[in-house]
């Protein structure tokens, strides 16, 4: 049996709806602000956040993000990391058109069928995304081990701590599962079309049957009376890095398996345990 030595708790937050996002535009490193609606949007996960004192917060470097870390958490918002490894995919020439607009551009079709094979003219390859979030993931594990091996009476800040533990592990997997991706905003042939106008690609497995598990949820787990309270850290990003993340972080979940709408909230605890020497995360449901 496991022996449990070390908890941390990552809330990963999607940015508020931009006009893009409403009209199912490529959006990756185009720098747009939000919605005037998204202070609205907002305010129930503002609420929620309210008072929290977290042990690291790091957010994508665009407008995006940094206008949604401000609504939902001012207190944070000087001192959190604003990291570009956190940015959506970058669409190139794709940017900000819909998939009506390239549906007969041949390159695009291949992109499609194959993302991992193609990338966007002027854009950003596949395994480059995927590089600069697992690249992310390692400074934060080191992070999550600082956090972690501090006296609980100095976790007390917001600041995110820069440390520099070594031989990390994630739920004893390799960091190639980071090689899956979101690589759209728009509706695709064969895909069912969400609320929030994403599509799956082709042969993706189907988001809608998963969602209420994985979107905002209703109520907690794991929290008998003896249970402590771990660590908490917010992320601040972008439907695709965020997915990335999670995949990253629980064994055994799809790519596809994640769906985080705009403004919404996913929380992952993360688990040291001595007999695998290694993280393992899950998925907990919020109060």
């Amino acid at each position: 049996m496991d022996v449990l030595v070390k908890q941390v708790d990552l809330l990963l937050v999607r940015h508020g709806t931009t006009q893009w996002n409403r009209e199912k535009r490529y959006l990756g490193h185009t720098d747009i602000p939000l919605d005037p609606g998204s202070r609205v949007e907002l305010a129930p996960l503002a609420r929620e956040l309210t008072g929290k004192a977290f042990h690291g917060v790091y957010c994508s470097d665009l407008a995006r993000c940094r206008e949604t870390l401000a609504i939902i958490s001012p207190a944070h918002a000087d001192t959190a990391m604003y990291d570009p490894r956190l940015r959506e995919m970058d669409f190139g020439a794709w940017e900000g058109h819909t998939y009506e607009q390239l549906q007969h551009e041949f390159l695009y079709r291949q992109w499609i069928d194959s993302p991992q094979q193609v990338t966007p003219p002027g854009g950003e390859s596949w395994a480059d995304f995927a590089g600069r979030i697992d690249g992310f993931v390692g400074s934060l594990l080191k992070d999550v081990e600082e956090a972690c091996s501090r006296p609980a009476e100095a976790q007390t800040g917001g600041g995110a701590v820069l440390s520099r533990s070594k031989g990390m592990k994630i739920g004893g997997s390799e960091l190639s599962r980071l090689q899956r991706i979101e690589t759209g905003k728009a509706v695709l042939p064969g895909s069912q079309e969400n609320e929030t106008g994403e599509a799956a690609l082709p042969g993706s497995k189907g988001i809608g049957d998963r969602k209420a598990a994985l979107s905002r949820s209703q109520g907690p787990e794991d929290t008998s009376p003896d249970s402590q309270v771990p660590p908490e850290m917010l992320i601040v990003a972008h439907g695709g890095a965020l997915r990335q993340l999670a995949v990253s972080f629980v064994p055994g979940l799809s790519f596809w398996d994640v769906h985080v709408q705009p403004g919404s909230l996913l929380r992952i605890r993360l688990s040291f345990t001595e007999e695998t020497g290694g993280w393992d995360g899950k998925l907990v449901n919020e109060a």
